[in-house]
């Protein structure tokens, strides 16, 4: 019942889902950080308000990558243009990487493929969550060279064009958030590391079998759809099995059953246990 609701009014929800997050980052942290002086408990406050915005946000960007929200295009475009840029990225670069991983995903040609091929061990996997998770924000480009280096003259002038200007969208939504969370600026800004590192999580998690990729859903839980599976990215296997789903259909279509592909299919009850089991 929950599934054929998600997925009959996945619109409503993705737009409900969208203004949840821009609420929470753009209003009510706003609110608490001005409405009295700073204090420990405002802080903790700020923090998990925070650290749960931008995981969600983190989730919404990668739809974002796939579809723009119901409505008018230069709206949706908007729209996803300032989600990014509230996480510090750019949507045509950010946007370009994750098309090459769904299109190259087990392949030398995945941009993402560090996260389950470098990450075969627990040590390993604890230096990739602890080292790399926080300089290296997600779905950032990895290599993507070849693939701009196959592009026509005209196209990367665009490409890149279009990268500067979301560039200078980051820099002025960043500028704009220092004052608008006051002192608790810094706070903010520990939350989004802290997202990215349990993002870098989530990644080893839905993509990696024994250093090779694989197609993996998480089992569904209250913590993993606030903070790592969230949605944006739950049904994770099924997602890359079928990417031209909304986030909302595909509980659904988990339900109904799994298509045949040349990768592996996994299921797994955490991210978590993965981290210290590979499993």
């Amino acid at each position: 019942m929950v599934a054929e609701l998600l997925s009959r009014h996945r619109h409503a929800f993705h737009w409900l889902h969208i203004i949840g997050v821009l609420g929470s980052l753009c209003v009510a942290i706003p609110v608490i950080a001005w409405s009295a002086p700073f204090s420990a408990l405002r802080a903790l406050l700020v923090f998990a308000i925070a650290i749960t915005a931008w995981c969600q946000n983190i989730g919404l960007m990668h739809e974002g990558a796939h579809r723009l929200p119901r409505g008018p295009r230069w709206v949706g475009l908007s729209i996803v243009r300032l989600l990014h840029a509230l996480g510090a990225l750019r949507f045509t670069s950010t946007r370009f990487a994750h098309l090459l991983h769904h299109a190259h995903l087990g392949t030398e040609r995945d941009p993402d493929r560090a996260g389950y091929e470098a990450t075969t061990t627990v040590r390993k996997r604890l230096w990739y969550l602890l080292m790399v998770g926080p300089l290296r924000a997600r779905f950032a480009p990895v290599d993507v060279s070849s693939a701009l280096d196959g592009m026509t003259a005209e196209r990367r002038r665009r490409h890149e064009r279009d990268c500067r200007r979301d560039g200078k969208l980051v820099v002025l939504v960043q500028l704009a958030l220092i004052p608008s969370f006051g002192l608790y600026y810094p706070v903010v800004l520990a939350a989004l590391i802290a997202a990215n590192v349990l993002s870098n999580l989530r990644e080893m998690a839905e993509h990696g079998l024994d250093g090779r990729g694989a197609h993996v859903d998480i089992r569904v839980s209250p913590v993993g759809v606030l903070l790592l599976s969230t949605p944006g990215f739950w049904f994770h296997g099924v997602h890359h099995m079928h990417p031209a789903l909304h986030y909302c259909e595909l509980p659904r279509r988990a339900a109904i059953g799994l298509s045949e592909t040349a990768l592996p299919y996994v299921e797994r009850a955490g991210a978590i246990r993965y981290l210290f089991t590979g499993r």
